[in-house]
């Protein structure tokens, strides 16, 4: 599990109980939560199985993607092998299919993380849909694929926010394309009508719920975290200078340690990541140019090396088939600018903010794809090609290989790879055995993020100690009294029972605390102390 997948459970939780108020926020895209929120609300999955139920759908949605990727891959040949008459021989079927399903695997193992509980390979399975119907347009327009084109695009933004402003580059550019064939710019009118009826309903769901237009405010709150004036995403208490004024903040009881509490009117597990937009409302965005080159030094080296150094074996494949095929290859690509042009524009998106790999995927998948179906070479380069494709193939397959065997065994770096619940699954049995129903309040010491116990529990954080600035440590290195203050201050939030872990920051545990066996974690029950501290002599 991850911090995200748990907020996209949780608002599928409120849309499956049609709790509407809190099944749309302007941070998430609904269609992910809902998907997976209705599987879930209709099996009801043991508290065991229900992160495994989680990637039974994900896996779903991984064979949609594929079968995506293989209407793209298929119609990319068809066009190939059209294409390829008067300049020189087109790259041979089975030589595009081997190349084209090893990229596939890299981006939908490795770069998407497959594991990662999200709606990454849902923008995969979209974006190459529009890109192969586009593509087919070329073999005669009917308006019936002006209307799949638009309805495709539409859908992709209640899946991921940053496809609504894609989308409209996406009809724009299609538009230059062809502008000057009859009835084309018909045909992307009625994609564009059909791309806003489809987008219009959330687009007011939000404008409504913000008191504001709005189609989302990713953007704009990665803008202020990241850019300027980079404020924390969460528990944010308006802090820095020109960062504006919260409107309705989390509630900081206590400096040192942290403590802050957020018990309502978000429902979630843990509120301050269920809807961020709704605590830093009042957060003021604003251009700084010298952060903004700041941003520009990390992001650019970052998309750089997706490109060019995480696969150099199948770059240099790309360079090797381009320098056979010379000006043939310029020739074959001039009729596919389009798409180039489209993932180039996706990835440029990103680069203003921040940059992580699975973001980037589809438009990756889609630029490789495109500049291997233009290759073109002469007949007495053909053994050299076949050596290429396979000697490509080969090492690509062994990449993924071995990175599927490094994440089976557990062998990739803390943070790099999927994050193990098998703790938090014990956990939350614990805090059942100690009387914590679906909906009990509960506290940490430590961020809230990534407590994937509670989720498990069904109970829901109202207070944290950030373990930002150290304050978890802040906390076990406090008197006494200090620590007793914090207990009171998680009771008057309704906590019943506080949740930390207690092998590094607390190698001697105060009074009270007891550890969870087989955990790292341990739990503290307000109202047990509240009762002996009650009775006394």
């Amino acid at each position: 599990m991850n911090p995200d997948g748990m907020s996209y459970l949780d608002l599928g939780d409120s849309f499956f109980h049609r709790d509407w108020a809190h099944a749309v926020n302007a941070w998430w895209s609904p269609l992910y939560p809902w998907l997976v929120g209705n599987v879930v609300g209709i099996l009801k999955p043991s508290m065991k199985w229900e992160f495994p139920l989680v990637h039974a759908v994900n896996f779903g949605i991984f064979l949609a993607a594929l079968l995506a990727f293989r209407y793209l891959l298929y119609t990319l040949l068809a066009h190939s092998r059209e294409s390829a008459i008067g300049l020189g021989n087109a790259l041979p079927d089975w030589a595009l299919v081997l190349l084209g399903y090893s990229i596939f695997w890299w981006i939908a193992l490795e770069v998407q993380s497959l594991y990662s509980v999200g709606p990454d390979l849902l923008v995969v399975a979209c974006f190459c849909l529009v890109m192969a119907m586009l593509l087919r347009l070329e073999a005669g327009a009917r308006l019936m694929q002006f209307v799949r084109i638009g309805a495709v695009l539409g859908t992709s933004y209640w899946v991921k926010t940053v496809m609504f402003p894609l989308g409209l580059v996406v009809l724009a550019v299609a538009y230059l394309w062809r502008r000057s064939t009859p009835g084309w710019a018909r045909g992307i009118g009625l994609a564009a009508l059909i791309f806003w009826c489809i987008c219009a309903p959330l687009i007011l769901l939000l404008s409504v719920q913000k008191g504001r237009f709005t189609f989302g405010d990713s953007g704009r709150s990665n803008y202020a975290w990241f850019v300027a004036p980079r404020t924390s995403p969460r528990n944010w208490q308006g802090e820095e200078p020109g960062s504006g004024t919260p409107v309705h903040p989390t509630r900081q009881l206590l400096k040192s340690p942290p403590v802050f509490e957020f018990d309502g009117p978000v429902v979630g597990t843990y509120p301050p990541w269920t809807d961020p937009t709704y605590w830093n409302e009042g957060l003021k965005v604003h251009f700084d140019l010298k952060r903004q080159f700041e941003v520009l030094k990390s992001t650019i080296p970052a998309e750089a090396n997706l490109l060019l150094h995480k696969r150099p074996e199948l770059v240099l494949c790309v360079l090797i088939l381009c320098v056979l095929g010379g000006s043939l290859w310029v020739a074959a690509l001039r009729e596919l600018w389009v798409f180039i042009a489209l993932p180039t524009v996706g990835m440029a998106f990103y680069l203003p903010l921040v940059v992580n790999d699975r973001y980037l995927g589809g438009f990756v998948l889609v630029l490789f794809l495109v500049l291997l179906s233009a290759v073109r070479f002469r007949t007495e380069d053909e053994r050299v090609v076949r050596i290429v494709v396979v000697a490509t193939f080969i090492m690509m397959a062994l990449a993924t290989a071995q990175y599927t065997i490094r994440v089976v065994n557990h062998s990739i770096p803390v943070g790099e790879g999927p994050s193990s619940t098998e703790e938090d699954l014990i956990v939350a049995e614990r805090l059942r055995d100690l009387g914590m129903t679906p909906g009990t309040k509960v506290a940490v010491i430590g961020d809230g993020e990534g407590a994937y116990w509670a989720r498990l529990a069904h109970v829901r954080i109202v207070a944290e100690i950030m373990d930002r600035k150290g304050g978890s440590v802040q906390f076990w290195r406090s008197a006494e009294s200090v620590q007793q203050q914090v207990y009171d201050l998680f009771q008057s939030a309704h906590a019943k029972i506080v949740v930390a872990s207690c092998v590094s920051s607390c190698p001697a545990r105060p009074k009270g605390w007891k550890e969870i066996p087989g955990t790292s974690y341990c739990v503290y029950n307000l109202e047990a102390q509240r009762f002996s501290s009650n009775n006394l002599p």
